[in-house]
């Protein structure tokens, strides 16, 4: 799990200075940079990136594959998908939830 929570913050770092400038003020603090979730089939973790955040506050994340990870509703929810089986741990949980569980990389305000 070191070695995960390790590439999620260089990840997350990255991320962070190349777009801080440009989307960072314009983000709802509430929005997370990455939710990570377990596929327990595969026995894989999934790292969901931020990718859109819709203007009712609605986010999507993508995984490094290019496909869509999650939607996360304006409330905080972790949305089932409705075109495909929900194989995610994430799915059904708030992201309040996911925070205490340690899944969630925040955005880290320039100061």
């Amino acid at each position: 799990m070191l070695k995960l929570a390790s590439a999620v913050t260089a990840v997350a770092s990255v991320l962070v200075t190349l777009t801080a400038a440009a989307f960072a003020q314009k983000a709802p603090p509430a929005v997370p940079l990455v939710v990570v979730c377990w596929n327990a089939p595969t026995k894989t973790w999934v790292v969901g990136n931020l990718s859109t955040i819709k203007e009712d506050g609605t986010a999507t994340y993508m995984g490094t594959s290019g496909r869509l990870a999650a939607t996360v509703s304006a409330k905080g929810l972790v949305e089932m998908p409705s075109n495909r089986p929900g194989q995610l741990d994430c799915y059904g949980k708030t992201l309040d939830e996911l925070r205490a569980m340690g899944r969630i990389v925040d955005f880290q305000r320039a100061r």
